[in-house]
């Protein structure tokens, strides 16, 4: 069965989401971003401090990369995979992706009250001003890559909703 790939900015719900959704069919489900943090026994901050973006960028690529397809897995993508090393085409090619375009103010609350400063691009000792006008900076650097999904979800969506929607990509 194809694997499902969930596309979005960080906070946007794909773990939260492709979690439910891959127990509600019977796949497997994968966050990268955790897959990267355990293989490399170092957290994406860790990576992005100590090696630089473009590594972080290269790890991902061939983390992707070993998914095979028809896997039957739904893997949460981390938010700047699609945007780099021809990665959206290689989802495309390789699954079902479904875009989660959580809006730039509510994704900004979200990632502004979480705990701890765990994103990479992300400095919360700026004023939340600052963090809303960079999450928004991001935001529409990655639309362009994201809007290639093969589905696009506006705002909230239950698992059953998402399965309505995937239903003309996945065999019955």
């Amino acid at each position: 069965m194809k694997n499902i790939y969930l596309v979005g900015m960080p906070s946007s719900g794909k773990s939260t989401l492709g979690k439910e959704l891959a127990k509600n069919i019977g796949y497997s489900f994968m966050d990268m971003d955790k897959l990267i943090e355990t293989r490399e026994q170092k957290t994406v901050s860790e990576i992005f401090s100590n090696f630089g973006e473009a590594h972080f960028r290269e790890i991902e690529k061939k983390t992707l990369r070993g998914f095979q397809p028809d896997q039957s897995m739904v893997i949460a993508t981390g938010g700047g995979v699609p945007c780099f090393n021809d990665n959206m085409d290689f989802i495309k090619d390789n699954g079902v992706s479904i875009f989660l375009n959580v809006d730039v103010n509510d994704l900004a609350k979200r990632l502004y009250k979480a705990q701890g400063n765990n994103r990479p691009l992300l400095d919360k000792s700026q004023s939340e001003e600052v963090v809303i006008a960079t999450i928004k900076k991001t935001f529409d650097e990655r639309l362009p890559f994201y809007q290639k999904a093969d589905i696009q979800v506006d705002g909230e969506i239950t698992v059953s909703q998402l399965l309505w929607l995937l239903d003309q990509y996945l065999p019955v």
